[in-house]
Order: C-alpha cells, then structure tokens, then sequence
C-alpha cells in the first residue's frame, strides 16, 4: 500500500510539472503565409469612364481577386483578374443612345512605395469587353479585345486594407460588322481587404 501510495505521488507530482512546462511553435509555422508569399486580396472600384468621339461616357463598379506580395521592401507586385459592369446613356444628335459593357480583365500592377503606407502604382490590363448599344430601342451586340494602362496612388490603412485611386487609358478593339474602336478615360477608386 506504501509502495502504491509513494508512485501515485509521484506520478502526480512528474504530471503537474508537465502540464505547467511551456510549448513554443516555430514562427512562422509550416504552411503559413510570411509577407513574401502572395497573399490573395479582393478588391472593389468604383468607376467612371469619359468616351472619346465613338463612345459615351459610363459608370458602374468593378470586382477584383488579386495576388498581392506585401513584403516590406520598396517595390510590390500585384497581379489581378476583375470584371466589370458599366452602364450610360446619352442624348446624341437628337437620339437617344444607351450603352452596358462588361470587361473582363487580367493584369498586373507595380506598387512603388513614396513614404510609409503610401504608394505609386502603374500596370496594365487586358481581356475581352462585351456589350451592347441601343439607340432608339435598336440594340446592336458588341465584343472585342480591350486594355487599359494607368497609375494611381494607394494607401495602406492597416495590414490587410488599402484605399486607391486611379487614372486608366483604355481602348477596345470591336469585331463585329462595322468594326470600330473606342477609347476611354477611366477614373476609378476603391477599397482592398485581404482575408
């Protein structure tokens, strides 16, 4: 009975001083994200486009799923696929013309920082933009390869959420009968929060 009292205490003794030692995990652990990974970020713009002479002026938003390095050096990239909606509708030549197009994107976007949390950012996109005009309720269907190139500036308000604003130049190539080409003025801000 001694002998079986003297190893209970023991034990419960050895399993106390176990409970209470400290467990450490390696930082960063197997698997995690570190700021040099691409950490995947989702952004929404809003958007305003001034046509040139083939095209009137439109509005609308844009969603995006970006690939984002956020690791502390002074240079970051960004690639992104998005896709948008825009609508407009103007009085021209005595007609009355409605437009929607939705351009779907892929690009690539180089973030330079200026100062602390502030950056400037220049990039590029391409994709394909669908649509249709109607004027005076005849609707006409369009497609076709479209880009836009720009900058703008980004601040980074916290760890995993930034503001931007931004100029683009984008241009569509239309393949349907009567093919034309368009170019618009895209002015476009936002909000981005990586989950």
């Amino acid at each position: 009975m001694k002998k079986l009292l003297s190893i209970a205490s023991i034990l419960a003794v050895l399993a106390g001083t176990a409970s209470a030692a400290p467990y450490y995990l390696p930082a960063p652990q197997g698997g995690a994200l570190t700021p040099y990974d691409m950490q995947p970020v989702y952004a929404i713009d809003a958007i305003y486009s001034i046509g040139d002479d083939e095209m009137i002026d439109t509005w609308g938003v844009r969603g995006s799923f970006n690939l984002y390095n956020d690791a502390e050096g002074a240079f970051r990239h960004q690639f992104s696929l998005s896709a948008g909606y825009e609508i407009g509708d103007q009085a021209v030549h005595g007609s009355d013309v409605e437009v929607w197009q939705a351009p779907l994107l892929a690009g690539y976007d180089l973030n330079i920082e200026l100062i602390d949390d502030v950056f400037l950012t220049v990039g590029a996109k391409g994709g394909y933009t669908l649509g249709e005009f109607e004027v005076d309720t005849v609707a006409n269907n369009f497609n076709g390869f479209t880009f836009r190139a720009g900058g703008g500036f980004k601040v980074q308000c916290s760890e995993s959420t930034y503001v931007r604003v931004g100029y683009e130049f984008g241009r569509s190539y239309i393949h349907e009968k009567g093919a034309s080409t368009f170019g618009q003025h895209v002015i476009s801000h936002g909000v981005g929060c990586q989950f």
